[in-house]
């Protein structure tokens, strides 16, 4: 079983039956946006990616995008680079990276 070939939570803060039903309806699909994501972040290298990048560029919902960059979190696979670039609505919002180019945050104070 792949690493990404995780199951989707329901979520309990959705009307009753609906986040069921929807978790159970991507859950065939999850593994592969997963790994589209992870692909995309990777590529982007130190820079990372905001959520409303990797959206835009892969042409992902966001009610898709950001549940399976959460689970890639989880699995530890990327993290928060401490970055922040606006959205394109003007917002600030964090970039993720992979994990092999996470600043340590005894390197951070370096900088």
């Amino acid at each position: 079983m792949s690493l990404l070939n995780i199951q989707p939570p329901a979520h309990r803060n959705a009307p009753r039956g609906t986040s069921e039903v929807a978790a159970a309806r991507i859950a065939g699909h999850a593994p592969s946006i997963r790994e589209r994501i992870l692909a995309f972040i990777r590529d982007a290298g130190p820079e990372g990616v905001t959520d409303d990048e990797g959206e835009s560029a892969l042409d992902v919902i966001a009610q898709t995008y950001t549940p399976r960059r959460g689970e890639l979190v989880k699995l530890k696979l990327i993290v928060d680079s401490g970055l922040r670039r606006n959205t394109r609505t003007g917002r600030p919002a964090a970039a993720w990276v992979a994990v092999e180019f996470a600043v340590k945050d005894s390197e951070r104070g370096a900088l």
